[in-house]
């Protein structure tokens, strides 16, 4: 079995209480009935999974991220990579990623996510920084040590600018 069919297997295990993805030829074994939230439960799971599968491959070396430290990478205002971002709207864009806090960086290291729109930016104390979409749609990254911390990666630089015409995350 491939790593992927482990992965697939333990979240429906987890979070689905079905104990193979394998077809056993039998209706009460092959259907389940499972709660919505279950579904979007494993759906997340699945979702970080990938995400975090892109980030180490940006990375050679990637140290592990404790489940208890993840930080929700579903926010609706994450955008994805290459979507046309809105003119004269503000983002915000993380640079010099490195999944190790302590990594000496001899290059630039990986570009990113992308945030917005926004309405405002706050930064709180050097600490914190808060942003504010429509809707009340609002997100917050903290830092660590002198770096901005973002579902297990470590950023050094962020831009925060308006986009123009052809701009993309």
């Amino acid at each position: 079995m491939e790593s992927l069919d482990y992965l697939l297997t333990d979240i429906a295990n987890t979070h689905l209480n079905i104990e193979t993805l394998s077809p056993r030829m039998s209706d009460a074994l092959d259907f389940h009935d499972v709660a919505v939230w279950s579904v979007k439960a494993a759906l997340a799971a699945a979702f970080d999974a990938g995400t975090k599968a892109g980030c180490s491959a940006q990375q050679s070396a990637v140290i592990p991220c404790p489940a208890s430290t993840t930080i929700d990478s579903r926010t609706p205002l994450l955008i994805s990579k290459g979507q046309p971002l809105l003119p004269g709207k503000m983002y915000l864009r993380l640079y010099h990623g490195r999944t190790d806090p302590e990594q000496e960086m001899d290059d630039w290291g990986f570009d990113g996510p992308t945030f917005g729109p926004f309405l405002s930016y706050v930064h709180t104390y050097c600490s914190t920084f808060r942003l504010h979409g429509d809707y009340d749609r609002e997100m917050w990254l903290d830092t660590h040590d002198d770096m901005i911390k973002w579902d297990c990666c470590f950023y050094g630089d962020m831009e925060v600018f308006i986009a123009r015409t052809g701009d993309k995350a």
